[in-house]
């Protein structure tokens, strides 16, 4: 590397940095403003604050990180270039793929930090940070636990099972409910396809058998039938594992297990393509905002270029969210949802560095 680029990269680095952490503290301090009420109400210690926002900082860099990024690449090229420094270095022959080569590969760092601490990081940490607020906000309140691709509830007299949890029409597919007795010998085994609460608190189950231990194991099929259980299903909705508390392989085993046995889990494959594609955005983020800030150099000066970086982001986020949004509901395919914005912008900051000004 030469001492020019040295020097770009040193400086793209120094300016990073300094947009991460202002964008990371920023997003804490957001989130402490909107969470407090709750947390205070419920006699959080400070340690437990402290903790709980520790544990979201690794969340939190993937999330802010192209955004960071954007800023960082604007800031730094609008500020050589307000010095003439990429017009000596291309009057001298040194082409716009090399003099910018230092910034790209400075975003690719960036990027495979933000996948690292998606893949590393933040799956246990989400999960700590989220026992902290379930602790303090619903004590005692009994919540699923993720375990060999399935949810699992331990109840008053029996063990509740699910495949895929719909949080949406409070339902719940693959259910299991294994009831066992006294000495924990199991006295009676239903599987449904589909499980639902009715208002009155009656649990319907559709497409299923039960089979009873203590007579000929002989399964008895239904096509729908109701239940009196004790437990309620909001267990299972206060314990669905997000996407971000799994790494990729994880994810990719559940949603392979759950495809295979017919359920619908779009709205996890959409969130297993995103976790790959989210992280090349801090790259194809650059690419839009290098010609961006050779257009007008001398224009507004650093307060311009994190404008910019917000208004360029806020667009980039709504285009991403409404993406996976349409995924989610299967109005796109899954892998077209998490990938169709990176082709978009990685195709504007190709076109935006053909038009740029020489």
């Amino acid at each position: 590397m030469t001492i020019l680029s040295r020097y770009l990269f040193r400086e793209f680095l120094k300016m990073a940095a300094a947009c991460l952490i202002g964008f990371l503290a920023l997003f804490l301090v957001i989130d402490f403003v909107e969470a407090a009420d709750e947390l205070l109400k419920h006699h959080a210690t400070t340690s437990e604050i402290l903790r709980y926002y520790l544990f979201r900082i690794p969340n939190v860099f993937f999330l802010i990180s192209p955004v960071a990024v954007l800023v960082a690449v604007l800031i730094t090229v609008s500020l050589r270039a307000r010095a003439n420094e990429f017009t000596a270095m291309f009057s001298v022959g040194v082409s716009p793929l090399r003099a910018f080569a230092p910034l790209v590969i400075g975003c690719t760092l960036v990027s495979a930090l933000s996948l690292g601490s998606s893949e590393i990081l933040a799956p246990q940490a989400n999960r700590k940070a989220r026992e902290i607020a379930r602790a303090r906000i619903r004590p005692g309140r009994v919540a699923a636990q993720f375990s060999l691709n399935r949810y699992w509830i331990r109840g008053e007299n029996a063990f509740l099972s699910a495949q895929v949890i719909d949080a949406e029409n409070h339902a719940l597919n693959g259910f299991q409910y294994i009831e066992i007795d006294r000495d924990f010998r199991p006295v009676r085994r239903i599987d449904a396809t589909e499980a639902a609460v009715l208002p009155g608190g009656a649990w319907r189950l559709r497409d299923g058998r039960e089979r009873r231990f203590d007579a000929d194991l002989k399964p008895l099929p239904f096509r729908e039938k109701e239940f009196a259980f004790p437990e309620t299903i909001q267990g299972f909705l206060d314990g669905e594992t997000p996407p971000g508390e799994m790494t990729y392989e994880q994810l990719s085993g559940y949603v392979r297990e759950s495809q295979a046995r017919g359920y619908d889990v779009r709205r996890y494959e959409v969130d297993l393509h995103s976790k790959l594609s989210y992280p090349l955005l801090n790259v194809i983020i650059g690419l839009i905002a290098i010609p961006i800030a050779l257009r007008t150099p001398r224009a507004g000066g650093v307060w311009r270029s994190i404008g910019a970086g917000l208004l360029i982001g806020f667009f980039c986020w709504m285009t991403l969210s409404a993406s996976l949004s349409l995924g989610r509901k299967g109005l796109f395919p899954p892998i077209a949802a998490a990938w169709l914005p990176d082709l978009l912008f990685a195709t504007a900051g190709v076109l935006l560095f053909r038009r740029k000004p020489s």
